[in-house]
């Protein structure tokens, strides 16, 4: 975000590795103030448990709002993905080879976004064979093969037709 306070306080509380700190720190101060161990602190302890509870509900919240806007996005995305001709052209061809895997580019855009959504996976990391033709000065050729989850969007794709 920026670097004002607003704005480190809006990361911290986004930031969902916070969470069992602030879980942590409300639970302990209530504890230490239903134990009664530092009687002379008890108005700061129930301020400070009652400060922090709010906190971690708050943080809960926001990162639920957060966790479920980036389902929805990510989701939309990858319809958006397989919607391509050539993106459903891959599938569909990894899909007709049952199981076994084709040379895609290593280089093409729609490979790379079809591997980052989690719809296809490399068999080999380590490229199989270099290709120097003219027309394919340089590029790489992996194995690639489809996912469960590339599967059922491109089910779903074809059954929408």
């Amino acid at each position: 975000m920026n670097n004002s306070f607003w704005g480190k306080l809006l990361d911290i509380l986004t930031d969902g590795k916070h969470l069992f700190f602030t879980f942590a720190v409300a639970l302990s101060s209530f504890i230490i103030y239903y134990f009664g161990l530092v009687p002379q602190y008890n108005r700061y302890l129930v301020a400070c448990s009652v400060a922090f509870s709010l906190l971690f509900f708050v943080q809960m919240v926001i990162s639920i709002f957060y966790w479920t806007v980036n389902i929805i996005l990510k989701h939309r995305s990858v319809e958006s993905l397989v919607n391509d001709p050539y993106c459903l052209k891959v599938l569909s061809d990894l899909y007709k080879s049952n199981g076994n895997p084709l040379d895609l580019d290593n280089l093409n855009g729609k490979v790379i976004s079809l591997l980052n959504a989690g719809l296809i996976y490399k068999v080999r990391e380590i490229p199989l064979q270099f290709h120097y033709g003219f027309d394919e000065v340089g590029h790489e050729y992996s194995s690639y093969n489809i996912t469960s989850l590339g599967e059922k969007y491109l089910i779903r794709r074809l059954e929408s037709k």
